[in-house]
């Protein structure tokens, strides 16, 4: 059984960077002494390097045990609100089960790696639209937004 919860945040230790024939991964190393891969491409921006402490929430631990962690994001924690600028509709393909859904691809001077994903209160033919938003998620660095408010 694994001693790490879904939704709660731990503290790893940065081992050191590989590379390995698809990419180049961080391995981490918790407080129990296990590894875990982290792709490094998403986090070129949160600046993390060998030899330091990270905290990284477990975003999901799926029915084979691959657990999921998304180090803190270096300006957003879920629950915060933000004025984001809401620039595109985007179609994205689920992974696993191939089918198709929309994000809306959104910016502020703070990042430029945003999407909202509740927005069913925006009229999208009037884009790009400034909206108050709150962090609701974050994948990949990503940082996933309901929209509350749609200003101006």
């Amino acid at each position: 059984m694994n001693p790490l919860e879904e939704d709660k945040e731990y503290l790893f230790f940065v081992e050191k960077l590989i590379s390995l024939p698809d990419a180049e991964y961080f391995i981490l190393r918790d407080e129990y002494q296990r590894k875990y891969l982290l792709p490094q491409q998403y986090y070129i921006d949160y600046n993390i390097q060998a030899g330091q402490s990270i905290l990284c929430n477990v975003n999901k631990i799926n029915c084979n045990g691959k657990i999921f962690l998304e180090p803190r994001h270096p300006v957003y924690q879920i629950g915060q609100e933000d004025i984001f600028i809401i620039s595109q509709l985007k179609m994205r393909i689920k992974q696993r089960t191939k089918e198709p859904y929309f994000v809306l691809k959104a910016h502020n001077e703070k990042t430029n790696k945003a999407a909202a994903i509740n927005f069913s209160n925006i009229d999208t033919q009037q884009l790009p639209l400034k909206a108050l938003c709150k962090i609701v998620k974050i994948k990949k660095a990503e940082v996933l937004l309901e929209v509350l408010t749609i200003l101006e």
